[in-house]
């Protein structure tokens, strides 16, 4: 599972100038030890927590403690799912009615369409036959 990692080339650290040269250099090896620390994780050794024995007080305390928050985030997430699921349904009827809505404005605008182009129509006919009469 090891990365392998490419090592700094030497032409990223030639420089015209020897001030310049340093200064870039150092900044290098500033970058790559502040990354090799991200990139490769360091071994430390285990945390030794104290054992309590399983009919210790603190032990039953911190078990009802921790039974408690587990209780308390599930219960949390099921009412946050619960009003999730609320909020879809509402969106879908909002939705549906907005779908409604479309149906019946593309149905008016289709019907005044027609209107127009008859309109139009008998405009065209009565102004033909008015041409024709002079």
């Amino acid at each position: 599972m090891g990365l392998s990692y490419l090592p700094y080339m030497s032409s990223c650290l030639s420089n015209t100038s020897n001030a310049g040269n340093t200064n870039h250099h150092q900044s290098h090896v500033n970058t790559q030890q502040d990354f090799s620390s991200f990139l490769m994780p360091t071994l430390r050794a285990p945390v030794n927590k104290r054992s309590l024995s399983k009919d210790s007080a603190e032990y039953r305390l911190r078990r009802e403690r921790n039974n408690v928050a587990v209780r308390k985030s599930r219960d949390k997430a099921r009412r946050r799912i619960m009003l999730t699921q609320q909020r879809a349904g509402q969106l879908q009827e909002e939705n549906q009615r907005l779908q409604s809505r479309i149906g019946q404005l593309t149905q008016e605008l289709d019907s005044l369409k027609h209107i127009l182009s008859q309109r139009h129509l008998q405009g065209a006919e009565g102004g033909a036959a008015g041409e024709a009469g002079i």
